[in-house]
């Protein structure tokens, strides 16, 4: 909820039966809501009261929709992205003093770039609350089409025609390594220089591993010793603890590199694509103020961090 009056405007019913659609049985929705069961389920049975229909079936030990159900989730989720749509608008009345940002950011965004740019924001705006919420670029692309979120940082956004793409930068995919590590005393490095070390390989589901397996697989080239993990922070924790060749752009691992810990070394294969990381909002509601301020912050962000891949 946005501000302490929300519940001025609208009964709790829409709310706690959109959690429970989504999770799928009553005594988790009230978990996640933070309130008891029986709240949620009086709620529910209100609901279906009113309307005189079944919103859930039961199935084994959870409920699922009914037809009806379905009908009014759809409705219930417009209703309520416009009902805070409203909160936000008021909210631009008090100028930035209160408000929310809803962030969704890929991993390596968050661990580098994302904690100084909150860090600054609520420095100067210690009334706005920033909701991050931290996926792989697929996750993060599905929450701004969905419009559950006010801006998206990730790679290779999708071109709906309800998303714009405020900043788009391509970003060099590198070896990761300890300064001691044989291929950290070069300028640039082979896919092939690579699989002579043990490595360790960012999944499929990660943009930058679909982008290193089509390579490979377009070199014929087959990895002897490697790991895979969808996790870029446990990748640059094999690379400084066991001697890895992990892989990274350099914006996700500059706090490393900065440390001395690791080391960035470009890979030089001529076909290897860049990876697209983007800037996306949604444009079917207008941004409030704060979350327009919050995007004007992370451009800069990006601005002052596009000068170490000149």
């Amino acid at each position: 909820m946005k501000n302490k009056s929300a519940h001025v405007f609208y009964s709790p019913a829409l709310r706690y039966f959109v959690e429970v659609a989504k999770v799928g049985s009553i005594r988790g929705a009230a978990r996640k809501l933070n309130v008891v069961s029986s709240a949620v389920n009086r709620q529910i049975l209100n609901l279906e009261q009113k309307f005189e229909l079944q919103l859930f079936d039961r199935v084994g030990r959870g409920i699922q929709l009914s037809e009806a159900g379905s009908v009014l989730l759809v409705h219930a989720k417009r209703a309520l992205r416009d009902f805070d749509s409203a909160l936000e608008a008021l909210d631009d009345l008090s100028g930035l003093r209160r408000g929310v940002v809803r962030v969704a950011v890929v991993e390596s965004i968050a661990d580098s770039l994302m904690t100084h740019v909150i860090s600054k924001f609520q420095q100067i705006y210690p009334g706005i609350q920033v909701e991050i919420t931290i996926g792989s670029s697929l996750q993060v692309m599905q929450s701004i089409t969905d419009a559950r979120v006010h801006v998206a940082l990730g790679f290779n956004a999708p071109n709906h025609e309800e998303l714009t793409h405020v900043k788009s930068q391509e970003l060099r995919i590198g070896a990761v390594v300890t300064p001691d590590h044989d291929l950290a005393k070069q300028k640039s490095c082979t896919l092939l220089e690579c699989m002579a070390h043990k490595m360790a390989m960012p999944s499929v589901d990660l943009s930058i591993g679909n982008i290193l397996d089509q390579a490979m697989a377009g070199n014929d080239l087959t990895a002897r010793t490697i790991i895979r993990t969808n996790s870029l922070r446990f990748m640059k924790s094999l690379a400084l603890q066991s001697g890895y060749v992990a892989f990274q752009t350099r914006l996700g691992m500059e706090a490393e590199r900065q440390a001395g810990n690791l080391v960035f070394v470009p890979i030089s294969e001529p076909e290897l694509p860049k990876d697209q990381l983007v800037l996306v909002t949604n444009n079917t509601h207008e941004l409030s103020l704060a979350p327009t301020t919050f995007v004007t912050h992370l451009d800069e962000a990006l601005n002052h961090f596009s000068q170490l891949e000149a």
